[in-house]
């Protein structure tokens, strides 16, 4: 699945940035379909064979979908539309809108609008004129990655009592969110949790936000993988000790996360780690098990399916690059330390393997790193190691607060305490004179380079020890007889190969 995630992406960018290229991948991958079929290949590589051409077939109609909203730069129209989304950019105020009824526009279009006048809340419907331009060069990528093709000022606003019942209902419970918290937590270690938890940053100082990505920890303010993945083990740990039905687990985790999805937004690291969980949720009702990289694959291909242009997205590429590089990196790693018993201290052990997750995901992420911000953080590796554990505590803490309130008190007071250390350390190694490298753009080529080197040199000791193992069975069996000639027939086909 992992091999079918890589070509799907090599096809949705040939499509993006050479149509004709694309044409001709699709014909490909029409005949490679026969071939299988013909050939009476799994069923699996079929399936593959399909969804990479519907891929192919999805970026095709995102495109068309571009040229027809780039037609209506400059045009004035009327409609009705609904909020999605609340945005803080700058000083202004904006929204992504869905329409309801628009001209030149068809319903469930989305739109980025700015607008000044009555503040428009989520699921709350209105009606209003636009005047549609495009996106500039710079930023059109990060909003077509969400589905939205062209921006607009909006005036003359009419709020209407038709509003989205579903909308509505998660803008309540983000806002019971957001009260709970400032009102249980001092002001910066109220903004910190609101971001741990749910990824809205707006109640950040400037100062605290350039300390928090120059010690690199800027992905731990926004609602991501990690953040699902302590939720999910929270839940799931519970769901083991109460329940052994495991059609029940399976639906508790779905609607998990789910739920999570609605009040984070649906960002786009939490859509490939809500997908991933999702399929462990339907390998437990399968009572089948799951392999990390055919989820993370799977993941990635069927978000591309719906929604092609999300590679341009620089969330889902960190997402995506970090979870790859501690899947096939640090996990192996950490269990080549464990099985030969390399370092016995339990304490010192979970440390290294900490350090080793952290260094994992920042060398994947190097690339897009360097390519989008042009600077490295020199403490990332530390800060983590200070506030993984106890960002983890605070996330558990502040959720049993929420959802049992006699215990909030208590549980808040505890968290508080948490996050007043974690922003202690981020302002602490923030603050350094030498938290961050500038590095050139040639760094790029070096990154990839050391990359493929990693991945190569892990190959390699993984062949080895397969070869080594194999070695040690055949030995035994030669050693309690008839086990001779099939180890030689055995080491000339491998010799030949």
């Amino acid at each position: 699945m992992l091999l079918l995630a890589i070509m799907s992406t090599t096809a949705v960018l040939l499509v993006y940035f050479s149509f004709f290229t694309a044409i001709i991948f699709s014909a490909l991958c029409i005949i490679l379909m026969f071939i299988l079929i013909y050939k009476k290949q799994s069923g699996v590589f079929i399936f593959c064979g399909v969804l990479l051409l519907l891929t192919v077939l999805s970026a095709s109609f995102k495109m068309s979908e571009i040229d027809r909203f780039e037609k209506l730069d400059g045009v004035t129209a009327s409609g009705e539309f609904v909020c999605v989304e609340e945005l803080s950019i700058g000083d202004g105020m904006a929204i992504t809108a869905e329409v309801k009824k628009c001209e030149y526009l068809k319903a469930n279009d989305r739109v980025l609008l700015y607008y000044k006048g009555p503040e428009i809340l989520e699921g709350q419907s209105f009606k209003g004129v636009v005047e549609f331009g495009k996106f500039s060069e710079k930023i059109q990528l990060n909003y077509y990655s969400e589905g939205v093709f062209l921006k607009g000022d909006l005036n003359k606003i009419v709020l209407t009592s038709d509003n989205d019942f579903i909308l509505s209902g998660i803008s309540r419970v983000k806002a019971y969110i957001k009260t709970a918290i400032f009102d249980g937590f001092g002001r910066e270690e109220a903004s910190t949790m609101l971001a741990l938890l749910t990824g809205d940053r707006s109640y950040f100082s400037d100062t605290f936000y350039n300390n928090v990505k120059a010690a690199g920890v800027a992905h731990v303010m926004v609602v991501s993988g990690m953040h699902l993945a302590v939720i999910v083990s929270f839940l799931t740990y519970f769901l083991n000790k109460l329940f052994y039905n495991r059609y029940l687990k399976a639906f508790i985790i779905f609607i998990t996360v789910i739920a999570i999805f609605a009040v984070c937004g649906f960002t786009m690291s939490m859509l490939r780690a809500g997908i991933t969980y999702i399929l462990i949720a339907l390998a437990l009702l399968l009572n089948r098990q799951s392999k990390s990289e055919n989820n993370l694959g799977t993941a990635v291909s069927v978000i591309l399916l719906f929604n092609p242009l999300i590679i341009f997205n620089i969330a889902f590429q960190l997402s995506v690059l970090s979870t790859f590089g501690i899947l096939v990196v640090a996990i192996p790693i950490i269990e080549f330390i464990t099985q030969n018993k390399i370092i016995k201290l339990r304490p010192l052990s979970a440390l290294t393997s900490s350090a080793i997750i952290s260094v994992s995901a920042l060398l994947f992420t190097l690339p897009v790193t360097i390519l989008v911000f042009g600077y490295v953080s020199n403490m990332a590796v530390i800060t983590n190691l200070l506030i993984s554990l106890p960002t983890t505590v605070a996330i558990c803490l502040c959720i049993v607060g929420l959802i049992i309130p006699p215990l909030r008190p208590i549980v808040f007071y505890m968290a508080n305490l948490i996050i007043r250390y974690v922003n202690f350390v981020i302002n602490s190694f923030g603050e350094v004179s030498f938290a961050t490298s500038h590095l050139p753009k040639w760094a790029l080529i070096l990154s990839i380079i050391a990359i493929f080197l990693i991945l190569f040199g892990l190959l390699a000791c993984a062949n080895q020890n397969n070869m080594l193992k194999l070695k040690g069975i055949l030995n035994k069996k030669i050693k309690e007889g008839g086990g001779k000639r099939k180890w030689q027939s055995l080491m000339k086909k491998r010799l030949k190969m």
